[in-house]
């Protein structure tokens, strides 16, 4: 083994132990020849025996240093690249010599091409720093490229992504792996920008709910003591697709027999069909809600452990008659509170992926879908029979998509929600896969999730239901009074902590804000008088570095855990914007003037909103914090006031 190798491998064994594995079993390259072209020991071409193909058409030191003149003209100013192909692994290598430059992304569908390469050149200080990530695009899986695009190195320049092509080569016979490779990817850019948000007063109803309910989720028990206490060895999860009716006679003689976890539209379905679940997970904001709960009886719901997100509407509690857990979104706001026991669920967007998660969470091994087809029925149905707001609930629209069928033949319809859903899905699987989960989908309908193994619903309960062991049942309890007084003032005090660091940090940028703006409007009028050369170009750079000491107000944990949540929706989707502006050249003193100019101008808006983002939680939280206030006065316990 030469040391080259050997040091690429040992680097590579700590960060994809599996790909180091696959190439550490190799014992050559068969597939592929390896030619030095010329007297220089590294003009090396890589010929494909099978194909008859080179990696390099010419000299490929040659093709290298022209790759090179133009990502240092184009691409220098790029903290992220991704590449399809590795070639030799010379050219990759040069990449690091750019300071700007954080992550690089290879996708090569050739073991053994990875082979030569890591022979070739020495990755090792750039893999174990993880700058360098090679991957096999065969490999990659939605919940792989979502990882990608959760770095925060990553996905705030998720906007300038372009997966480049490394040489003919690969473009003549990979074309379908690179479309494919480009469509996983760009789905996963989307999910990522959508998990950001896009509406700023959601996040504020959430926050202001979440504070009004304190009170309740104190006064009832955890949720930590529901994690590894299964009721039995398979969970069964019940949504409201177009063909849950098929599957609710078999459900009901299991039901002794299985967990079953409800989303909350299933409620009023199973207590028609006198099918009592064991947990009903909730999660929407909206008051709407409130209705499935309506629909359903007390007597009905009485003994079902009700989990609702923190969040959630007051009139949602209000009809929930069951025993109440209220598990907090793992949301940065929630735990700035620091009340572990009480939470943390729903990290998907449905109350399905929110059951998903109870059942891993739980400690269940097999977990099943039915009801679960995210996608519209053949004759255009969205909601099973039964659903409070009916069958037709969710209307087809242009903008639907087409995505395959459960059970992989043909298209079926979508939305964009739905794809959402089936997004956290096929993450979620993905992950509990590697924990020993298998996730049977036996909806018999709708849209495939991949990762799920689908299955009717007839041959689960006769692979997996044993009659003779009876689910177990689960005791709850509550904290002591004591602890909960507590956790009150606990709150309260954080709520004021909150309030004052965010009136603060508010003061600050305002300051900026002004002087940006007096300063933009001075831009203006200079273009305005065709008086450009009269730019004080001097002071904008100092603007800018006022700029950047907000930037790094907002980067810091204290301010992330309070108002990072509120801020992202908004300003979140601007830095993508202004990641643009970073990436582009400024070689010439014209582009870097240009390049100031529109930064400063951009962060005009970008102040403004900051600003008014934090004023607007901070009005939110000081009327919510009066439910709390309430409480404590309830229990006698000696508080100051949020004024």
């Amino acid at each position: 083994m030469s040391q080259i190798f050997e040091k690429n491998i040992k680097a590579l064994l700590k960060q994809n132990s599996f790909l180091a594995s696959q190439l550490f079993a190799l014992k050559t390259h068969q597939k592929f020849e390896v030619i030095q072209q010329g007297e220089d020991s590294i003009n090396l071409n890589i010929i494909d025996m099978e194909k008859k193909y080179p990696i390099y058409k010419t000299q490929p030191l040659s093709e290298i240093q022209s790759k090179q003149e133009l990502f240092k003209e184009k691409y220098s100013r790029y903290p992220v690249l991704f590449f399809y192909g590795l070639g030799n692994g010379i050219f990759i290598k040069l990449l690091f010599a750019n300071p700007s430059l954080k992550k690089v992304f290879v996708f090569e569908p050739n073991l053994e091409i990875i082979y030569i390469a890591l022979h070739i050149v020495d990755f090792s200080e750039e893999i174990l720093s993880s700058k360098l990530e090679i991957l096999l695009p065969q490999e990659l899986t939605f919940s792989k490229a979502m990882r990608i695009f959760s770095h925060p190195d990553v996905q705030l320049f998720a906007k300038t992504f372009e997966l480049h092509i490394y040489s003919d080569y690969y473009e003549k016979f990979y074309a379908d792996s690179i479309i494919e490779t480009n469509k996983l990817l760009i789905r996963a850019i989307k999910q990522t920008i959508i998990n950001f948000g896009n509406d700023t007063i959601d996040t504020l109803i959430g926050i202001e709910h979440h504070i009004q309910n304190i009170p309740e989720m104190l006064n009832n028990p955890h949720f930590s003591q529901l994690k590894n206490k299964k009721l039995s060895d398979i969970a069964i999860i019940v949504s409201t697709g177009p063909s849950l009716d098929k599957q609710l006679p078999l459900l009901k003689k299991i039901a002794p027999y299985a967990t079953i976890i409800s989303v909350d539209a299933s409620l009023p379905i199973l207590e028609k069909h006198n099918i009592k679940p064991d947990f009903v997970t909730s999660l929407e904001r909206v008051e709407a809600t409130a209705k499935f709960f309506k629909h359903t009886s007390p007597k009905f719901q009485k003994d079902i452990i009700m989990l609702h997100a923190s969040l959630q509407h007051k009139e949602v509690l209000k009809y929930s008659k069951g025993k109440k857990i209220l598990p907090m979104r793992p949301f940065r706001y929630t735990k700035y509170f620091t009340m572990h026991k009480y939470g943390y669920l729903g990290i998907g967007m449905s109350a399905a992926n929110m059951a998903y998660e109870l059942a891993y969470l739980m400690g269940h091994k097999t977990i099943v879908l039915i009801g679960q087809d995210l996608a519209y029925s053949e004759d255009g149905k969205s909601h099973s029979e039964g659903h409070v707001f009916g069958v037709n609930n969710v209307q087809q629209k242009e903008s639907d998509t087409y995505v395959t069928k459960y059970g992989g033949e043909g298209l079926i319809r979508t939305n964009k929600t739905w794809n959402m859903f089936r997004n956290f899905f096929e993450k979620d699987i993905e992950d509990a896969k590697k924990e020993g989960v298998t996730t049977i989908n036996a909806t018999e309908g709708g849209a495939r999730i991949y990762g799920a193994v689908e299955m009717p619903f007839s041959e689960v309960i006769e692979k997996y239901i044993d009659i003779t062991k009876p689910k177990k049942s689960i005791k709850l309890r509550n904290l002591s009074e004591n602890t909960v007084n507590k956790l009150l003032l606990k709150a309260h005090d954080k709520i004021k902590k909150m309030i004052e660091y965010g009136q603060k940090t508010q003061s600050k940028i305002e300051k900026v804000f002004l002087q940006v703006a007096k300063e933009c409007e001075n831009l203006e009028n200079l273009k305005n008088n065709n008086n450009l050369e009269k730019i004080n170009y001097d002071k904008l750079t100092k603007l800018s570095s006022q700029i950047d000491k907000i930037k790094d107000i907002i980067e810091t944990k204290k301010f992330s855990l309070m108002y990072g949540e509120t801020i992202e929706s908004y300003l979140v989707n601007k830095e993508l914007d202004l990641a643009k502006i970073m990436v582009r050249p400024s070689n010439t003193e014209i582009e870097k003037k240009a390049k100031l100019i529109d930064w400063i101008m951009n962060h005009k808006e970008w102040l403004f909103m900051l600003a008014g983002s934090i004023n607007a939680q901070i009005i939110v939280v000081k009327r919510a914090s009066k439910n709390l206030e309430k409480e404590l006065k309830k229990r006698n316990l000696p508080f100051e006031p949020i004024k």
